[in-house]
């Protein structure tokens, strides 16, 4: 159902048609700015999904009744694009909903129902996302509440708490259940890949582990807690970034985004968590190369050519984040399956970094200019590109979480967890090299010893 009302601008008068897109959502955010006068009319639409109702709020704009003459018509949804913002028209009374533009977008009837469920269930991360933060506050401090409050939470076999290991499945499961599961991307198939992590080279993991452990910022607990900021930060951010998600379900090779955006967002609703995400991909991105490293060159300190030379992990972490990303090869698989190669305007980042960027409500292009010192040479980027882009690259962290909780394992079977390494009989053979990282076959290391 598509819902018209009217606003008038409390600066300069002007009369705005508001199309709003009736959805699944209980409330979203319109962002929305005045046609003549570019005051800002932004508010929130509030939908009763089980008794129904509508109302709206709006800063610096008065409901009209009735149906008055409007100098501008605007679109909005809280979860499709629309169309921009532009004049009223005979021309525009009558069009199609956004609803129905993009259901014509989606191929297949399942991609919708996916698209929808995806969309439910990061409500449902964020309704629980108190909870799920204290578990994961918990399980960073080491408490000994922790096992406490995940029964409390969650139960079934995936939550057992039983052993240190357990402990560490059933913490790694909620990013699953919260994360995984929503977003898309092939994000459920990155568990089943992860999982090829533990048949590389032992001897190489092990000492993967070690090097980040000896270099601050690097310890696997300082990357873990990179990564759950960044979460958080999502949970914050992520209503306004519904429609840019749905471009992942719709396409974004074939889309207009000259002349359909968002009204879920601007600018600076976004820009803070794409620097953030930007610098923790940069940061993270070692662990993707060096398993590039091993399974490829079967060292963690031999990387592809890049940049005509060849670096030691060493060399990489002294790179600036701009330079890392170069290192984001998608011929090889562990930094292909992140998804963000593409994705990364490592220009763009600089630019805002310093405040080198013009933004335009009503467009909704940001301009910005990659060598201050030349200003005539402006790129410019789109809103919904923007926002696509920091998606793409919060996806990419979601994947190296995966990479990440499977050094954790091997840090445990490092450290002499035998039911950790006994485990592993099911899926290595036991002439391989030991889990344990001895460099011993399988055979003769810890398999002997427990048959003994």
């Amino acid at each position: 159902m598509v819902h018209n009302s009217f606003i008038k601008c409390q600066v300069c008068g002007s009369v705005t048609r508001v199309r709003l897109q009736v959805g699944h959502l209980c409330q979203h955010p319109i962002v929305i700015t005045c046609g003549k006068c570019q005051t800002s009319l932004s508010g929130t639409a509030y939908i009763g999904q089980e008794i129904p109702s509508l109302e709206y709020e709006f800063d610096n704009a008065d409901l009209l009744n009735g149906m008055p003459n409007a100098d501008f018509i605007v679109e909005c949804s809280g979860e499709f694009p629309v169309k921009k913002q532009h004049k009223e028209d005979a021309d525009n009374i009558i069009d199609i909903s956004p609803f129905i533009r993009n259901i014509s977008r989606i191929e297949g009837n399942s991609s919708w129902e996916e698209f929808n469920e995806a969309i439910a269930r990061l409500n449902t991360t964020a309704s629980k996302w108190k909870s799920y933060k204290k578990i994961l506050n918990l399980f960073e401090r080491k408490s000994d509440f922790l096992a406490q409050e995940i029964k409390k939470e969650f139960q079934g076999s995936f939550f057992t708490c039983g052993s240190e290991s357990e402990i560490l499945r059933s913490v790694h499961n909620i990013e699953a259940i919260g994360f995984y599961t929503p977003l898309k991307s092939n994000l459920l198939d990155v568990r089943k890949f992860g999982h090829e992590v533990l048949k590389l080279n032992p001897v190489q993991m092990k000492a993967l582990n070690i090097f980040l452990n000896s270099h601050d910022g690097y310890h696997l607990e300082e990357i873990q807690s990179q990564i759950y900021k960044i979460m958080d930060e999502f949970i914050n951010v992520f209503p306004s970034l519904i429609p840019a998600i749905s471009l992942q379900y719709i396409g974004e090779d074939s889309f207009d985004f000259e002349n359909e955006g968002s009204t879920t967002s601007t600018f600076d609703t976004v820009k803070q968590f794409y620097l953030d995400t930007y610098e923790t991909l940069g940061n993270l991105m070692i662990i993707p190369v060096a398993l590039n490293n091993i399974k490829y060159r079967g060292d963690i300190d031999l990387s592809a050519m890049v940049d005509s030379k060849v670096f030691t992990l060493e060399e990489y972490i002294k790179l600036p984040k701009a330079n890392r990303y170069h290192f984001c090869l998608n011929n090889e698989i562990y930094t292909n399956f992140l998804g963000a190669k593409a994705k990364v305007n490592v220009k763009l980042r600089n630019a805002i970094g310093h405040d080198d960027i013009k933004y335009d409500p009503i467009s909704q292009l940001i301009t910005y200019f990659p060598n201050p010192k030349d200003r005539a040479k402006g790129k410019t980027e789109y809103l919904l590109e923007f926002e696509s882009e920091v998606v793409h690259m919060f996806q990419g962290i979601l994947v190296i979480s995966e990479y990440l909780y499977r050094l954790r394992e091997l840090e445990m079977m490092h450290n002499g967890d035998i039911s950790m390494i006994m485990g592993m009989s099911k899926i290595i053979n036991v002439y391989d090299l030991c889990p344990c990282g001895s460099g011993q076959k399988f055979k003769f290391c810890h398999w002997k010893k427990q048959r003994k």
